[in-house]
């Protein structure tokens, strides 16, 4: 019962998060939203299905968020030019800023590009201008200021390429397409109450399981 109190807590949190923000957030099925997480963004923010982000995340610019992407504890997605330091006579501190409407800064459309099924670890720093492949995997602490290609996994300040998710392209595959004939479920309760049934639908899964 317990359990099932906090996963409705949970899903309200999450509600009231997106609450009043349709102006500039689209979201999908089965997003959650921790505790402490701050969503603002100049223009856009859209977010697809089944998106998991953690507690103290900051996103405030402008951003695309794949289906299937985790998003770890304190990570931000921030404006390269949220202060326009270039703008001759302005002090920093009154420089035209990106969430002003008196002075508008001339960078208010760039934005952050987080493909599908994308792992950002804890605490990294995201920023705009940047598409961060399908598949790729931002280690704890990384700062992206460069593209990152699909599958690649990446860390340090800059990041820079580590590694690969999977040893070959066949792999890469293989993955997509039992993502593609799968069938996923989010639930609040816990990652063991999820539905995960790669490479097969519930339906055929549950006939299966009952033979």
């Amino acid at each position: 019962m317990f359990n099932r109190i906090i996963a409705i807590l949970r899903h309200f949190y999450t509600r009231y998060k997106t609450f009043g923000k349709g102006n500039y957030l689209t979201f999908g099925t089965d997003l959650h939203i921790g505790k402490g997480t701050r969503l603002w963004a100049p223009k856009l923010l859209r977010i697809g299905n089944h998106v998991y982000i953690g507690k103290q995340v900051h996103i405030e610019a402008n951003a695309e968020i794949g289906n299937y992407c985790l998003i770890a504890n304190r990570v931000a997605i921030i404006g390269r030019h949220d202060h326009d330091f270039t703008a001759v006579g302005y002090p920093i501190r009154y420089a035209p800023w990106i969430g002003s409407k008196r002075f508008p800064n001339r960078f208010d459309d760039e934005k952050a590009v987080i493909e599908s099924d994308v792992w950002i670890g804890y605490g990294a720093i995201i920023l705009t201008g940047v598409t961060i492949g399908k598949g790729a995997i931002v280690a704890a602490g990384s700062t992206v200021t460069k593209d990152v290609a699909s599958y690649s996994i990446v860390a340090g300040s800059p990041a820079r390429v580590v590694g690969k998710r999977f040893v070959s392209s066949e792999v890469v595959t293989s993955h997509e397409i039992a993502i593609a004939h799968g069938f996923f479920r989010f639930s609040e309760r816990g990652f063991d109450y999820c539905k995960i049934f790669p490479g097969c639908k519930y339906s055929e899964w549950e006939s299966k399981s009952n033979q």
